[in-house]
């Protein structure tokens, strides 16, 4: 009978220790794919918030490209006013209807722009738009009235030369935020 105890005894324990080892190894492989769900979790959210981040550097980009272009096509069709001012005292409807559209279109990108630019790519704006608007206001001044024709002409000249070191200063930080070397970082 010791013996049938024995053997009895060795069988229980050898299935007590199956069930304990299928016990541990269920919850191992139940801890795994729980950290792969884990992992994969954390990669799907890594993947949008990079898909997210790339999606607003792009529309930034955009948006910095667009507004650049047209901040320097409303300087541009102001310098051709300008001209035009100097040399026959009016502005052509051609140049003013180049000039009606170049600004309209210049002031909704700017304010588009307050939406998505940084502070320092604003401050750069800022200046560039007030810029813009003294030249705009003082040739449309020179446009509709009598004034002091040479006076105005060289503040306009002398707004304009600012102009273009503040636009210049805007392109600098527009590239900056975008992690672009600037010229004038590179120097």
């Amino acid at each position: 009978m010791g013996s049938a105890l024995i053997a009895l005894a060795a069988a229980a324990l050898g299935s007590l220790t199956t069930l304990v080892s299928m016990l541990m190894a269920q919850r191992s492989a139940e801890r795994i794919r729980r950290q792969d769900f884990e992992r994969a979790d954390r990669h799907r959210l890594e993947d949008r918030n990079h898909a997210r981040d790339s999606q607003l550097l792009d529309d930034r980009r955009k948006t910095y490209a667009i507004l650049n272009a047209a901040a320097r096509t409303a300087r541009d069709v102001l310098v051709t006013c300008k001209v035009e001012l100097e040399k026959t005292g009016t502005i052509e409807p051609e140049t003013q209807a180049a000039l009606d559209i170049a600004w309209t279109a210049y002031v909704a990108k700017h304010a588009e722009a307050h939406m998505s630019v940084s502070d320092e790519v604003l401050d750069a704006l800022g200046s560039v738009n007030g810029s813009l608007r003294q030249v705009h206001r003082l040739t449309r001044n020179l446009s509709q009235s009598g004034q002091d024709r040479e006076s105005i002409l060289t503040e306009i000249d002398r707004r304009v030369d600012e102009l273009w070191g503040r636009l210049t200063s805007l392109r600098d930080a527009m590239r900056t935020d975008l992690g672009i070397t600037s010229r004038r970082q590179q120097t």
